[in-house]
């Protein structure tokens, strides 16, 4: 029959093994993510700029929400794009004033690319300056 010490150890020795295992595990996942720089896990040392205007990350940033407390990242002051730590866009975020920008961009460049060549675009000073005023 086990005494009451010896179950104790037992059980204080699985316990510890337990601990032990998650933090290896840890270990590796944050070793893995910091070396491939993506994945929640890993340590940014080398925080970049945002991807859209360029504007540097914060050297003291503040969490906008629960993502960017528990794993980081931030989110743009400039142009309001929410970025992970390692600087890349944040999947499923609701639009900003980037995307409007890059809306209005793509409107122009295709209303440039329908135009001729040799057209332009008339205004109401082109009327007035050849004296065909109404």
């Amino acid at each position: 029959m086990m005494s009451v010490d010896v179950l104790g150890m037992i059980v204080a020795i699985a316990a510890g093994v337990v601990v032990f295992g998650l933090l290896a595990v840890g270990a590796v996942l944050m070793i893995r993510d910091t070396i491939r720089r993506r994945g929640n896990w890993g340590i940014n040392l080398k925080p970049g700029p945002c991807s859209q205007c360029g504007t540097p990350m914060p050297m003291i940033r503040k969490p906008a929400n629960w993502r960017q407390a528990m794993w980081g990242g931030w989110t743009c002051a400039e142009c309001g794009l929410e970025l992970d730590k390692w600087g890349r866009p944040v999947e499923g975020q609701a639009p900003g004033k980037w995307e409007v920008l890059r809306a209005v961009e793509d409107a122009e460049q295709s209303e440039r690319r329908t135009r001729r060549p040799n057209e332009r675009i008339r205004e109401v000073n082109d009327q007035t300056q050849r004296g065909d005023a109404p």
